[in-house]
């Protein structure tokens, strides 16, 4: 007759999970023996193929009341819970609660563990798409201002340039954050990061013809000149997006970076201008004049604009027969014998 089998109790099975950095299950080991060993020796129950981990670093014992111990071995570099900075010598497993040793994570569970219920399958969205239009978007209004900035002849050059420079800085910038979403999640998403760079493009790219017509359309010429704030805001709006791809953990430190990133951004800009007028005087606030039919305030009359012009020259006049003064308040050569 041949050899039965004996198949441990369904209580005494533990599972010896290996996670990631963000806690995700990279690899799961049946252990039905007790105690269960763990380490980088190959006699161990669970073998971790970990430098900073000691041959027999850790021991799982069950005790009398059916609770299930962690036990450092006396390891150089001790055993943690999670992210617990003290080495503990025993931790009680709980099997939600993960232990760390050297720089492997584990998490212990019972065979009894509950589990979440199935999800729903969501079929993933076509980032491409969306992006090549958002982008086609980016190209038509950055020609459609070069166009409109025209006051020789058109060449080529002068379109294929800055296209080219966009096209091949987007590459660079993709693909860092590419690179960087493989690194801690495995999945490169390379479309979705196209999406949120070319999207966060787009809506400036909007916003700042918006602006440039409304600076000319309404004399309002804070709609241009402040036009920086909302190139830092939606910077940082996309920065934010990058790294909510990267990961959904550590979300308010991720949004607190991307706030002080953005102020310093806006505070280093509104200094710079507040100098340049300080040493030039007020800076041009269009770029470029726009077609006459989109001006919606009437034009100043000829009596006001000379009336205007005048003022300014007694202004002037006065200005010049005045004595400078120094940087004291004091005038220049007063005081002197």
């Amino acid at each position: 007759m041949g050899e039965v089998s004996v198949q441990p109790p369904r209580d005494a099975v533990i599972w010896v999970e290996v996670l990631s950095r963000q806690h995700d299950v990279i690899a799961r080991h049946r252990c039905a023996t007790d105690p269960v060993t763990i380490g980088r020796a190959y006699d161990n129950d669970v073998v971790i193929d970990d430098a900073h981990v000691a041959a027999h670093h850790l021991r799982i014992v069950r005790t009398d009341e059916g609770e299930l111990i962690a036990e450092d071995l006396g390891s150089r570099n001790g055993l943690f819970l999670d992210r617990e900075r003290e080495p503990r010598q025993r931790i009680v497993i709980d099997g939600e609660s993960a232990l760390r040793i050297g720089a492997t994570l584990l998490r212990v569970r019972t065979a009894t563990q509950a589990v979440p219920a199935e999800q729903a399958v969501v079929r993933s969205v076509p980032y491409w798409p969306a992006a090549v239009a958002c982008i086609l978007g980016v190209f038509a209004l950055a020609a459609l201002d070069l166009w409109l900035s025209e006051t020789g002849e058109p060449k080529a050059i002068r379109y294929f340039t800055p296209l080219l420079i966009l096209t091949v800085a987007l590459c660079i910038w993709i693909t860092g954050w590419s690179v960087l979403t493989r690194v801690f999640t495995g999945h490169a998403r390379f479309g979705l990061h196209f999406l949120i760079v070319a999207a966060g493009l787009l809506a400036f790219s909007v916003y700042d013809q918006a602006a440039e017509i409304g600076a000319f359309a309404f004399s309002w010429t804070a709609l241009a000149t402040t036009s920086f704030i909302a190139a830092w805001l939606l910077f940082g709006a996309i920065c934010y997006a990058h790294l909510r791809a990267l990961g959904r953990s550590r979300r308010p430190l991720k949004l607190a970076i991307v706030i002080v990133l953005a102020a310093a951004g806006i505070a280093m800009q509104t200094l710079k201008q507040s100098e340049y007028r300080s040493n030039y005087g007020q800076p041009v606030a269009l770029r470029r004049l726009e077609p006459p039919a989109l001006r919606m305030v009437a034009p100043q009359r000829e009596a006001a604009f000379f009336t205007d012009s005048a003022a300014l020259r007694l202004q002037l006049d006065k200005a010049r027969t005045e004595e400078p003064v120094s940087g004291d308040g004091s005038e220049i050569g007063a005081g002197s014998d």
